[in-house]
């Protein structure tokens, strides 16, 4: 830190010239009285001396002089080193050094001294998570039992958000046992090192099923993706057939090929869904000839399929704020079963979450399976008038309609242009862009006594709003701006219900502080009042979840219920294994966080597996003297953790790593050189610095020194 600049200036909050004519008026006051009463000669000189530089000093302080120093510090980037402590980082291929052997060489090289000078190194060392920071990695020993490589990346970076990245040298094997892809787009270069040479170990013949994906709670009628993962070495370019298996039952097969150096690949079935019930996939690779290792060779899910009532459709235009706080709610929403329709480029839907056959054409008997319609930001065009009219019948014939909408769908060219305008509870005549600014809302007379705003006396306010808006003959307003605007309106059409939003800043309700989550409780009011029937609903008593969905043998998972009834108090836990043993377990109370971010009182169990293969949880619970249970969780345990099985490094990944990141993947020999080289930039950073010189002690002690001084002298001479 160097000061460039130093300078003396005045805080003062009185006039200048009142403190000039104060100062010389007690001078002139103090000489006059020396001159009248005070005359002992030299006495009265060392008085009226000691009476002047009180007052000059006192003169000082009422003018509160203060010093600003301007300060220019050098702010050196970061150089984050990443370590891997997983077990796997202990193997060492025949007659080589084992990779955290030479990983501990590397970050403890003479370049971390070399590059000090021009940034600021700090090492973390990860396995399953990422640890603190580290300054002796002697102390570190290679025994966790699962790698995250990306996940553990990216909470580094996340760490340094908003400083300056130099970059990241990531000294891992790349063996990630619970993650398939880490190349990614990342803000800094990242540097991956070769820990042993290629081609030393000895192929051996294996192929493993790694994961499926696929939902675990689907609609009966839709059809759903099921990926399952295949990897393997040394199977010397054989076609695999991997077959799946429903309840045992073969109900699907397809041919894979596996990378003639080891790797992996996506098998992709599409899985009907005809009938209710849970039932167990299983995905199956036949060992290769000489393969030693086959327990590893097949991976099973439990999937639930549920009645597809209260089924409701969200067609979006471009993704924005209001789509996707919304999507979040009605994911979190028990009482309904979203599917969201988003638009992409060149006009085309895409979807969030497995919609299995369903397409966004919204065809009549599409429609039929839907309860709820909500239709986001689009323009007539983007709707077309097949839809709007499919949507007309739809809810003549009982459906709900919410008229979402935006600044497309509330202009000239948006729902009024289409066969809707007939449904449409508020109509704006002129269109025009929303007026902007922070509108306070009220209830009107029918809001207050309407179910989707029940309990809810006041609501924040909005920032955009469609004015000019009329309501249709029929249509009541529910909520309206303090300008009398509608914002919220709702009528009866045909034999179903329409609801319309005028504002495309409803979910700022989300960010409200101290509101008691007003955006969920009125979604799930409105969509509660919206469905036909409520006896068609079905209330879970109990909703089970997980931390993970995949372990190996000995990681322990943790078991979550949510009670759906405050009636429970207490619960217990079922888990099925797979030789069909069942042993039941006490549940602790315990707050669950939802995948909202909201905390609710439920119950927990950590549970750790005796045995492989696929394991079926069910929480249950004791409600007016009856049984109440979950729907089934199943987990599967791996037979063991791949961090302990003689792989060789996957280079591949982690010359990816480095290619899509604009590093490089070295040799240890060469870290030094290549770091040498690299660019960074030191950013200099200006901050001042304000010193009082007036209210410090020095000045304070000279004042009343002085005026000690003085009233001594005047005791010896016996003066007045």
């Amino acid at each position: 830190m160097n000061p460039v600049l130093a300078q003396i200036f005045f805080e003062h909050v009185a006039p200048v010239w009142l403190l000039v004519l104060g100062l010389a008026a007690a001078i002139g006051a103090a000489g006059w009285w020396f001159w009248r009463y005070v005359r002992e000669g030299g006495t009265t000189i060392l008085l009226a001396a000691l009476r002047l530089l009180f007052l000059v000093a006192l003169g000082w302080c009422l003018w509160r002089p203060a010093l600003k120093e301007s300060i220019a510090s050098l702010i050196k980037p970061r150089f984050l080193v990443l370590l891997d402590t997983s077990a796997s980082m202990k193997l060492a291929p025949p007659n080589n050094a084992s990779r955290w052997s030479v990983a501990e060489q590397v970050a403890s090289g003479a370049w971390r001294k070399a590059l000090a000078d021009r940034a600021e190194v700090e090492m973390y060392a990860f396995d399953a998570d990422l640890g603190e920071r580290v300054a002796d990695v002697t102390r570190l020993q290679p025994a966790g039992n699962a790698t995250r490589l990306r996940e553990s990346l990216g909470k580094l970076i996340e760490r340094y958000r908003g400083q300056p990245l130099g970059g990241v040298l990531v000294l891992s094997d790349g063996l990630d046992g619970r993650e398939e892809k880490v190349p990614g787009d990342w803000p800094c270069p990242i540097f991956t090192v070769q820990l042993e040479p290629p081609a030393v170990w000895a192929e051996e013949a294996d192929v493993r099923v790694t994961k499926i994906d696929t939902p675990r709670r689907v609609v009966a009628g839709w059809e759903s993706k099921l990926t399952a993962v295949v990897a393997g070495s040394g199977t010397q370019g054989r076609v695999l057939n991997v077959q799946l298996f429903e309840n045992d039952r073969l109900v699907a097969e397809q041919p894979t090929q596996l990378p003639a150096e080891g790797g992996t690949r996506e098998v992709v079935f599409q899985v009907p869904h005809p009938a209710i019930g849970n039932f167990t996939y299983t995905a199956t690779v036949a060992p290769l000839p000489g393969e030693s290792v086959t327990n590893d060779n097949s991976y099973a899910v439990s999937v639930q399929v549920v009645d597809s009532k209260n089924r409701l459709l969200y067609v979006e235009g471009p993704p924005r704020y209001e789509s996707k706080f919304l999507s979040r709610v009605l994911q979190a929403n028990p009482n309904v079963t979203p599917l969201v329709f988003l638009q992409g480029p060149n006009k085309q839907f895409f979807t969030v979450g497995q919609r299995g056959g369903m397409t966004a054409d919204m065809t009549l008997d599409q429609l039929a399976q839907f309860k709820i319609v909500i239709l986001g930001d689009l323009t007539a065009d983007a709707l077309g008038e097949t839809r709007a009219r499919a949507l007309v019948k739809f809810v003549g014939d009982g459906g709900s309609l919410i008229l979402l909408g935006g600044p497309a769908a509330w202009d000239k060219g948006g729902f009024g242009a289409t066969a809707l305008a007939e449904l449409l509870p508020a109509r704006r005549p002129a269109g025009g862009a929303a007026k902007e600014g922070r509108f306070p809302l009220r209830l009107t007379a029918e809001g207050k006594s309407h179910p989707a705003l029940a309990g809810m006396d006041q609501t924040p306010p909005v920032l955009s709003l469609f004015a000019g808006s009329a309501l249709a003959p029929g249509a009541v307003a529910l909520v309206e701006a303090d300008t009398g605007e509608p914002v919220i309106a709702a009528q009866r059409f045909g034999q179903g219900k329409v609801a319309a939003v005028l504002t495309d800043s409803l979910w700022r309700w989300q960010l409200e502080p101290g509101q008691g989550a007003p955006y969920e409780k009125f979604w799930a009011q409105l969509l509660d009042w919206l469905t036909p029937s409520k006896e068609e609903r079905e209330e879970t008593p109990l909703d089970l979840f997980a931390d993970v969905e995949q372990l190996f043998l000995g990681d322990a998972i943790t078991l979550q219920a949510r009670p759906g009834n405050p009636a429970i108090t207490a619960a217990a836990c079922e888990i099925t294994a797979p030789d069909g043993r069942m042993i039941s377990f006490p549940m602790t109370q315990q707050a669950v966080v939802t995948s909202t971010g909201r905390s609710f009182q439920g119950f927990g169990l950590e549970f750790k597996a005796p045995e492989p293969g696929l394991h079926t949880a069910v929480a249950t619970a004791t409600v007016n003297g009856q049984r109440v249970a979950s729907a089934p969780y199943s987990f599967f345990v791996k037979p063991f953790s791949p961090e302990t099985a003689p792989h060789p490094a996957n280079a591949a990944l982690l010359r990816a790593l480095a290619e899509s990141s604009g590093g490089r993947y070295l040799l240890p020999d060469e870290v030094p050189a290549a770091l040498s080289h690299l660019q960074l930039k030191s950013a200099e950073e200006g901050r001042l610095t304000y010193t009082s010189l007036w209210n410090r002690w020095p000045v304070l002690a000279c004042l009343v020194g002085l005026l000690t001084v003085e009233w001594v002298v005047r005791k010896m001479r016996n003066l007045p």
